[in-house]
């Protein structure tokens, strides 16, 4: 379950339930009431999909270290630009994979890539979160 805070900021416990004094959105419901609320809705679409890929990625990294840890997502948006940023717990450096063709899984920073104006990560220490990975949105689309 997510959870919207004060500010722009989402969060999920990688493993666990979110707390149950806030209320209850789906990642992409609330990545797209954000940014509707910026209006920033042509930038919507693209958005959830990058949220939802970098979101997954970042609560699949985090379990497998073995913590129940919050996976953080932030929004930051001006007229020209969005800033998606997500954060978790795990020290691993995020990995673009070359998926088989018949794989399922593995696509998901090549459509982060593909969609985004770019892309990348930063390490950090901040309460249960040591890196961040971001996704660029500029109004032109992908360059």
């Amino acid at each position: 379950m997510w959870y919207a805070t004060g500010g722009r900021q989402m969060n999920q416990a990688a493993g666990a339930e979110a707390g149950s004094c806030c209320l209850p959105l789906g990642v992409d419901t609330a990545s797209a009431w954000v940014l509707w609320e910026w209006q920033q809705s042509s930038r919507i679409k693209i958005a959830e999909l990058i949220v939802s890929e970098l979101v997954t990625n970042a609560i699949t990294a985090t379990q497998a270290i073995g913590f129940v840890c919050p996976v953080r997502l932030w929004l930051a948006s001006g007229s020209s630009r969005t800033l998606i940023m997500v954060g978790d717990a795990s020290p691993h450096p995020p990995r673009r994979l070359d998926p088989a063709g018949g794989t399922e899984g593995g696509r998901g920073l090549l459509l982060v890539e593909a969609f985004s104006s770019g892309w990348g990560w930063y390490a950090t220490r901040q309460r249960g979160t040591t890196k961040v990975v971001w996704a660029e949105l500029r109004e032109g689309g992908a360059t």
